[in-house]
């Protein structure tokens, strides 16, 4: 297939961002009787991460190596 084919360069056009990561979010620590702690509010953003955005994450990046796949399939076929 040549470089300036219209077709593969509709295909190489519609090629998805990859998602970006969560960024983990800022908790304060503090450290009482030999144990480091977090507040209630930092322990909900803590859970939202892990239970929420991380599975979110993961879901959208396995779409975005679908459509990838999909894409490249097209481009290799003659």
């Amino acid at each position: 297939m040549e470089e300036n084919d219209p077709y593969r360069q509709v295909l190489v056009s519609m090629a998805p961002e990859a998602p970006m990561i969560p960024a983990f979010p800022t908790l304060n620590w503090t450290y009482q009787n030999g144990l480091y702690c977090i507040s209630e509010t930092d322990a909900d953003k803590l859970l939202d991460y892990g239970e929420n955005e991380l599975p979110l994450f993961a879901h959208r990046y396995e779409q975005y190596l679908r459509q990838i796949g999909l894409i490249l399939d097209a481009l290799s076929k003659p």
